[in-house]
């Protein structure tokens, strides 16, 4: 029978992460004789809960088990609980690990709560709800809400190449050789992405927490994925290595938008005012709406503080409270649809051509340089606004933002195990002592 299997939330602020349980859990699975049947899939969910980390991601696994699904959900669960006393102690810092198994030939009937959790806020008695009407078994806390949605998810997809650290090296300070990095990204893109910052020249692909992932590589081809593998150097050992299919990248957080507190909204909108404040976020009101475009997003902050009044935009962002605002959205994209280009001026004097000044409504105007009166009507004259029609976007985009430049194709035609064995060898030349 093929169970697909989720899980969520097994790090904690001194270690651990959702994606290497998800990997030693694979591993045993494959020691074991269970056999894993399709790619692990990295699901990242609604990016605008506060309470959540930033990546807010859970994982689905698909195996074929000769057992039952409880006996399954059991097996999980109890390695779960090795894992978050053992390594993360998730538990001591008030995390919430979850688990979810269903038949696959169900899945199916969990992509409403796929959709929600990846666009919205879902609570815990909802979980509770569609996992008894769809006989997926539970267990744990808060995580099952992302385990039930992983095993919902369908979608495109993108792939990420993940690597972990040797548990000693664990306090120490990741090094990974920038110039690999950026040779890496030359030789890849655009079949790989967000590899490095070539404006503060610092490589994109380590996180900074104490967890025990070193590095991690994404992209749209699982070929490009190994070779980074390869070329990538560090300067410790890399203790294990997974291949996930994912949905980052592929805006999935604009399945379903809205504009509650919370959610990702977008729409078109008219600007009405635009400010640019002290220290560089822009603030814009449109339609009621107001949006912020942070300094930090870079590029897309430049182009917001050229909007003016009667520009017509579609905005895409977070939707949070603002204590000053009642109501803003975090702007990560704009794309702007027209521009108004126009402007009105008072006419040049008729008798020596020099600026003139208007004298009050249907007063006519005086000329600023030799007095005269005159009647006359307001003229329209074309601006240059340094804009143009197209998309703008943060430089920093978050998991689930789809690239300008990415293109998303048809998941590659390669079976999981093949990876899987290719991974060993590789990890087992670069250190000859390990295990394949």
């Amino acid at each position: 029978m093929k169970y697909v299997i989720g899980v969520d939330d097994h790090d904690s602020p001194i270690g651990g992460c959702t994606t290497h349980f998800s990997t030693l859990l694979i591993n045993y699975f494959i020691s074991n004789g269970i056999r894993v049947v399709d790619f692990p899939y990295l699901i990242r969910l609604n990016p605008n809960i506060p309470w959540k980390t930033r990546g807010n991601a859970a994982v689905r696994i698909t195996v074929e088990f000769d057992g039952t699904k409880r006996e399954l959900a059991d097996l999980v669960w109890e390695k779960s609980l090795e894992y978050v006393n053992w390594f993360s102690r998730g538990l001591e810092f008030k995390r919430k690990p979850g688990i979810a198994v269903l038949e696959e030939e169900r899945s199916d009937e969990l992509y409403s709560i796929y959709v929600k959790a990846v666009s919205d806020v879902v609570t815990l008695d909802l979980a509770k709800r569609v996992a008894e009407r769809s006989g997926a078994e539970v267990r744990g806390y808060r995580g099952i809400i992302g385990s039930l949605a992983s095993i919902g998810f369908k979608g495109k997809v993108t792939y990420e190449l993940i690597t972990y650290r040797q548990e000693d090296y664990l306090d120490k300070d990741r090094e990974v050789d920038e110039k690999s990095v950026t040779y890496f990204d030359e030789l890849t893109f655009p079949k790989t992405f967000a590899n490095y910052d070539y404006v503060k020249r610092k490589s994109l692909i380590t996180p900074h927490g104490k967890d025990p992932v070193l590095y991690g590589i994404r992209g749209t081809s699982v070929t490009h994925l190994l070779l980074g593998l390869e070329v990538v150097k560090t300067k410790e050992p890399i203790s294990d290595a997974m291949i996930f299919k994912s949905n980052q990248g592929t805006d999935a957080h604009l399945i379903r938008p809205g504009d509650k507190f919370y959610q990702t909204f977008r729409g078109l909108c008219t600007v009405e005012k635009s400010e640019v404040r002290r220290g560089g976020d822009v603030v814009i009101s449109c339609n009621e709406l107001h949006m912020i475009v942070y300094k930090e997003t870079g590029e897309l902050n430049l182009a917001a503080q050229l909007l003016k009044q009667g520009d017509q935009v579609e905005i895409v962002g977070a939707v949070k409270p603002s204590t000053e605002l009642g109501k803003v959205i975090e702007a990560e994209r704009i794309r702007v649809v027209s521009l108004n280009a126009y402007e009105y001026r008072n006419p040049r004097c008729p008798k020596c051509g020099g600026p003139s000044e208007s004298l009050g409504k249907g007063k006519g105007f005086r000329c600023k340089k030799c007095g005269y009166k005159f009647q006359g009507e307001k003229v329209k004259v074309e601006i240059p606004r340094g804009l143009s029609l197209g998309t703008y976007q943060a430089r920093y985009y978050r998991h689930l933002t789809k690239p300008i430049f990415l293109e998303l194709g048809e998941e590659e035609k390669i079976e999981f195990e093949e990876v899987y064995k290719r991974l060993r060898e590789i990890l087992s030349s670069m250190n000859p002592k390990r295990r394949p």
